[in-house]
C-alpha cells in the first residue's frame, strides 16, 4: 500500500473550477442546473440543450453559461448563424453577490401567516428548488446586463457564420466545417491544454441554435435534407473528439423539434456527454392547465455522462419543472397542487359531502377549525 499516494493536480488552481474524478468542473451559471446534472460541466465535454419551440428559455440558459465565464474570467467563444454573436454578449446578465430570493422570502412570510392543520405541522418541508445553498458558481440578475466596458475588456472570440452554397471537406454545408476549424484553432492554444502546468484557463464555447433553418443547405429537397442531417451528426462527433482532454467546454442549443427524423437526434445525443430538453408551456394546452400554473415548462434530462467514472450521476428527481422569475431561472421538483391530487381523503370528503334533506347535510371540507 505504500506505493499508493495522492498526487497533486495543477488544474485545481484554475479560477471558477472544482475537481471531480480528476477533471476540472465548471458551473453552468445556474445552481439548480448544476445540482440536477451532477455538480457542473466537466472540462472537455459537450453539453446539449434541446430548445423549446420559441427558443426563449434555451437562450437564457446560454446567457447564464457565458455570464458565468465572465464572472470567473474564463475565455469565451460565441458562435451563431441566426444573429450577431456580439449582440448575445451585450445581453449577458449581471452577476450579483446576493441571491435573488425576493420571491422566496415573500412566499415564506405568507406561509408563516397561514394556519394549517395540526397533522401537517410535524412534516418536514420538501425541498423543491435545488442549489440554493451552494457556494459553487455565481448568481445573476436577469433584469440587468453586464456593462459594455467589461465585455470589451474580456477575452471573447466572436464567430459569425454565413452560409455559402458549396461543399467543404465532407460537409454539404460549409458552416459546420468553418465552426469546427475555428474551435480547433482556439483549443490548440497551449493555455487550454489539460497537460499545461501553468497559466491554464477554461474556454467556454457557446453555440446558439445549431441546426436551425439558417444552417440548412440552399436546396431543400429530400436528398439535401438527408445529407444535412448527416452533417449535424458528423459535426457533433468531430466536436467531441476535438474537445476531449482539453480545458474547453461546449454549450450547444439545438432546435430538435424541427427534425422530422428521430434518428438524427438519437445519433446526436449518442455523440455528446450531457443533454437536457426544455418543454415550454407557451402555446400549448398545458399553459392554461391549473396543474402547471406555478411553472413555465417541464425540464427533461435526456443524457448524463460517466466521464472517468463507472456509473453516471443519478439525479434527485426526474419530474422537474422550471420557472423564469423576474430576476432568475429556477429548476424545481414538479409538485401537484394539493387541491388537484386524487387521494382517499378527497374521495371520503366527496362521499360525506352528499346533502341529506332530513339532517341538513354539509360538506366536511366546509368545516372551519
Amino acid at each position: 500500500m505504500s506505493s499508493f499516494h495522492k498526487t497533486s493536480d495543477s488544474r485545481v488552481t484554475i479560477s471558477g473550477t472544482k475537481v471531480k474524478n480528476c477533471l476540472p468542473i465548471i458551473s453552468s451559471g445556474i445552481p439548480s442546473l448544476d445540482h440536477v446534472i451532477g455538480g457542473g460541466l466537466p472540462a472537455g465535454s459537450v453539453f446539449i440543450v434541446e430548445e423549446d419551440v420559441l427558443a426563449n428559455y434555451s437562450k437564457v440558459l446560454l446567457k447564464y453559461f457565458l455570464s458565468e465565464g465572465v464572472a470567473c474570467k474564463h475565455d469565451l467563444c460565441i458562435a451563431s448563424a441566426d444573429e450577431d454573436p456580439a449582440n448575445i454578449a451585450k445581453e449577458l446578465p449581471l452577476p450579483t453577490t446576493i441571491p435573488q430570493d425576493d420571491e422566496i422570502t415573500t412566499a415564506a412570510a405568507d406561509v408563516d401567516k397561514m394556519k394549517i392543520a395540526w397533522r401537517y405541522e410535524g412534516l418536514s418541508q420538501v425541498e423543491s428548488s435545488f442549489g440554493n445553498n451552494t457556494s459553487f458558481g455565481h448568481h445573476f440578475d436577469l433584469s440587468k446586463h453586464i456593462d459594455a466596458k467589461t465585455i470589451d475588456n474580456h477575452k471573447i472570440h466572436y464567430c459569425k457564420l454565413e452560409i455559402e452554397n458549396r461543399s467543404v471537406n465532407g460537409f454539404k454545408n460549409n458552416l459546420y466545417h468553418k465552426l469546427l476549424t475555428t474551435i480547433k484553432e482556439l483549443v490548440s492554444n497551449e493555455e487550454y491544454q489539460s497537460s499545461v502546468k501553468k497559466n491554464s484557463n477554461i474556454l467556454r464555447i457557446g453555440v446558439h441554435a445549431l441546426g436551425s433553418p439558417v444552417w440548412m443547405a440552399m436546396d431543400c429537397d429530400d436528398e439535401a435534407n438527408t445529407v444535412y442531417g448527416q452533417d449535424l451528426i458528423k459535426f457533433m462527433y468531430c466536436l467531441r473528439v476535438i474537445l476531449r482532454d482539453t480545458n474547453a467546454v461546449a454549450f450547444v442549443t439545438i432546435p430538435a423539434h424541427l427534425f422530422d427524423d428521430d434518428h438524427v437526434m438519437s445519433r446526436v445525443l449518442y455523440s455528446v456527454d450531457n443533454a437536457v430538453r426544455i418543454e415550454s408551456f407557451a402555446g400549448s394546452s398545458k399553459e392554461t392547465n391549473p396543474v402547471y400554473k406555478d411553472y413555465h415548462g417541464l425540464f427533461h434530462i435526456t443524457k448524463l455522462s460517466a466521464m472517468y467514472s463507472l456509473v453516471p450521476f443519478v439525479p434527485p428527481s426526474l419530474d422537474l419543472a422550471f420557472k423564469l422569475k423576474r430576476k432568475k431561472f429556477v429548476i424545481e421538483k414538479l409538485h401537484l397542487p394539493p387541491e388537484l391530487q386524487e387521494t382517499k381523503e378527497r374521495e371520503q370528503d366527496d362521499i360525506t359531502g352528499v346533502p341529506n334533506v332530513n339532517c341538513g347535510g354539509f360538506k366536511k371540507r366546509d368545516i372551519e377549525f
